[in-house]
């Protein structure tokens, strides 16, 4: 099947320059793209940041890009090798060029919040991008099974802690007039295996959020979306940080979504180039 207007991927490995050359773009008009997706001089809390998916692609691209860092882990994941994955993370950013600060925080819990943005203001002095990634567990079950105890958990998970990190952060934001709020959501896959009720109630929340608050603090510099990614698939260590640094010849290749997907759209939303757009849902099917 042919679209209109679209050109396949190239197969091959090409600079940015050469393919943004091939479409017209002259040297300049590069370096003002450039100059646009630059995020130095801000800090990124992303939260959920140090396991193998989304946010850890997300740690990695926004400090290629500039950003320092702030890493967060500890809502969910358990085991011994936890510390030290994040420890490996950590030093990862730091040779992307980024200083970064890493957190163990459970973003379910208010006070271990609360510390954590006190601690990552106290170190970097001010926060500029926050990336609600971490949340609850997806557990397929009969809603009627699910103890009172999970469904609380899950839902404080995707929904309270976003909320509490808004609300020791915006204010910062509102006062430099400058903020980007990105909350990662859930696309509805009709091929999921089963339901997570808490999980996907708590998704669509985050959706709704986004609509809210994104409209409602667009006027004091501040954007919100939400990205709603299906089956996302994880990517390695090592093609996480090539893909990062702007070395796409196996992420081109790529036959479905992956991690680096999401991390890309972030870095777009929270460059100058996505100044004015706010209260949006980026939808990303598996297909």
């Amino acid at each position: 099947m042919r679209y209109m207007g679209a050109n396949p991927l190239p197969r091959e490995r090409v600079s940015v320059r050469e393919r943004l050359g091939g479409i017209g773009f002259q040297p300049a008009a590069i370096q003002i793209i450039g100059a646009n997706m630059n995020l130095k001089g801000k800090v990124a809390l992303i939260t959920g940041s140090t396991s193998s998916g989304m946010g850890r692609s997300t740690a990695f691209t926004l400090a290629a890009r500039g950003a320092d860092i702030v890493l967060n882990y500890g809502t969910n994941r358990t085991g011994p090798d936890v510390d030290r994955e994040a420890q490996r993370v950590k030093q990862a950013v730091e040779e992307l060029g980024a200083k970064t600060l890493l957190v163990k925080a459970d973003t379910k819990s208010d006070a271990e919040i609360l510390a954590m943005v006190q601690t990552a203001q106290k170190h970097f002095g001010h926060m500029d991008i926050l990336v609600n990634n971490a949340g609850g567990p997806w557990i397929v079950r009969d809603y009627v099974e699910i103890p009172t105890k999970d469904w609380n958990d899950t839902i404080a998970a995707e929904i309270t802690g976003d909320f509490l990190l808004m609300k020791y952060l915006v204010p910062g934001m509102r006062e430099r007039r400058w903020g980007r709020i990105i909350h990662i959501g859930m696309f509805h896959d009709p091929c999921l295996p089963g339901v997570g009720y808490d999980y996907c109630l708590g998704k669509a929340a985050r959706t709704w959020m986004t609509t809210s608050f994104g409209l409602s603090e667009f006027d004091k510099g501040i954007t919100a979306n939400c990205i709603e990614p299906g089956l996302t698939q994880h990517i390695g260590f090592e093609e996480a940080l090539r893909a990062a640094r702007g070395d796409y010849s196996a992420w081109l290749n790529r036959n479905r979504v992956d991690a680096h997907d999401v991390a890309e759209i972030i870095a777009f939303l929270c460059s100058e180039a996505g100044r004015f757009i706010s209260g949006s849902v980026i939808r990303i099917p598996t297909r």
